[in-house]
């Protein structure tokens, strides 16, 4: 039997041996872990006045029930499938549009009207850059629905301004509408007023996980822990061994011999496995470094194949079929953002027929208002006196007759520039469609709103000359097919 020399340092020595060894394992963890960066951007809210009557109709941000809920409703937004959806086609991305929303924490900032778009990535610019695209990408999708929905709601407007008589336009319903009319067409071409991109996101010069501190605290808090637990079971062994009676009972060593080497036993195989978990993560960082290098030296050695093609191999292989394997990677590419963008149209012709029907129910309801308003100035026009007028009889009063809507017979339009059939890029042109649908667009007032959409949506991606990207030739001839064909 081993004997102690203080019998007291047993327990401690297992505190301070397992507090010590619990430090090591969560400081090696923490020397191999992979690192997570986080970068955010910032939204400025601006809510809409409910009660203001100009933007009735329009989807924009607003405060309802006296709080602050258009900040919160901009925060959801930001973590919904097709924002994740516009992030992965403006950036080209391969990962899921779940991989990108559970990256991702969008929250209000304070209880204020800014919003923070934060984004955790293993890269400190590939968080940056997500935080920033999020962004933009929330106000660009609100965007291209206001302007949709303003189009339309300014074209109606005038439609109820022009249906009134002339003297009804210069009484409340009127002015009403010509001052609405004013205030919508300074919003034409401009983003949605009620959300805008305040900060952008810059790439953090340290990472925030792992934290060497906090791991070394918790490791040291646990192994500490373990050891108190070690100790007072040795504390209790040892109590077990008095009497009853209170007289101290003879020391069982075999006893208390046997506990301490079985907790020995325990710790010492604990540290031998914590030793080899830090071995194995020691060879795997050696492992992943060597990569690294092997990686590096391949794309350096296929810059120096691109940059000199007098060269006749790239590792055994020809220039030629090097170069093939290249166009036929690009050529790939090309058509996953080509089903990118179709899935993207396809969501938005969806919103747009929501959109649509919504208009349809609220122009509705504001022609009756109209007509009603009509009424009311036909009633106010027949209790005026009429106007004698010596030997000529009374002509019929025109403005109690009732009211009819004639459509006005449209002039024959400009003659507008050919579409260029021949552009690099594709087969039509932006500029030259916005002026078929201009000359032409009254030919067709059920198809002009959806036509303005879709021109608002090509910009993003029109050159500056106005050429449009051949992917888009099959969604202009389906879309303008009444204009181009």
């Amino acid at each position: 039997m081993r004997s102690f020399a203080p019998r007291s340092a047993g327990p401690w020595l297992a505190v301070l041996t397992l507090t010590a060894a619990g430090t090591a394992a969560a400081l090696g963890y923490a020397l191999t872990a992979p690192k997570q960066y986080r970068a955010t951007a910032q939204l400025l809210v601006s809510p809409v006045a409910v009660s203001d009557p100009n933007f009735t109709g329009l989807d924009v941000l607003r405060d309802t029930g006296g709080k602050r809920t258009a900040a919160a409703t901009a925060a959801a937004l930001l973590r919904s499938p097709p924002v994740a959806e516009v992030v992965r086609a403006d950036l080209g991305l391969a990962r899921s549009h779940d991989s990108l929303l559970e990256a991702l924490d969008s929250h209000v900032v304070d209880s204020s009207d800014v919003v923070a778009v934060t984004v955790e990535d293993t890269s400190a610019a590939g968080a940056a850059q997500l935080a920033n695209a999020f962004a933009d990408a929330l106000v660009k999708q609100r965007t291209a629905g206001f302007q949709s929905q303003l189009a339309a709601t300014i074209r109606r407007v005038r439609q109820q301004l022009d249906a009134l008589s002339p003297p009804a336009r210069s009484t409340g319903v009127g002015l009403e509408l010509q001052k609405r009319l004013a205030v919508l067409g300074g919003f034409q071409g401009q983003p949605d007023p009620t959300l805008r991109h305040a900060g952008q996101a810059s790439a953090p010069t340290s990472a925030d996980w792992p934290s060497l501190p906090r791991l070394a605290g918790i490791g040291a808090a646990a192994g500490l822990a373990v050891g108190l637990l070690a100790a007072l079971l040795l504390a209790l062994g040892r109590l077990g061994g008095r009497r009853v009676g209170g007289a101290a009972a003879p020391y069982d060593r075999g006893v208390s011999d046997r506990l301490v080497d079985r907790l020995e036993e325990r710790l010492t195989a604990r540290i031998a496995a914590l030793e080899l978990e830090r071995e194995r993560l020691s060879g795997r960082e050696a492992a992943l470094a060597a990569r690294e290098k092997e990686i590096a030296a391949k794309l350096d050695e296929l810059r120096e194949a691109a940059a000199t093609p007098a060269r006749e191999h790239v590792d055994g292989a020809p220039v030629e079929a090097a170069a093939a394997a290249l166009a036929a990677r690009e050529s790939a590419l090309q058509t996953r953002v080509g089903e990118l963008t179709k899935r993207e149209i396809a969501l938005a012709r969806r919103a747009a027929d929501v959109a649509s029907r919504e208009q349809a129910v609220e122009g509705r309801s504001e022609e009756l208002a109209v007509r009603a308003a009509e009424l009311e100035a036909q009633v106010e026009e027949v209790e005026r006196p009429a106007m004698q007028v010596p030997e000529r009889p009374p002509e019929p009063d025109r403005e109690t007759q009732p009211v009819r809507l004639v459509a006005a017979t449209p002039e024959p339009p400009e003659a507008a520039p050919p579409v260029a059939a021949g552009a690099p890029n594709g087969a039509w042109n932006l500029i030259a469609l916005e002026r078929l649908v201009s000359d032409r667009g009254d030919e067709f007032p059920d198809r002009r709103d959806e036509w303005s959409s879709y021109l608002y949506f090509l910009r993003e991606y029109a050159a500056p000359d106005g050429t449009v990207p051949a992917s888009f030739d099959w969604l202009i001839q389906d879309t303008f097919s009444e204009l181009v064909a």
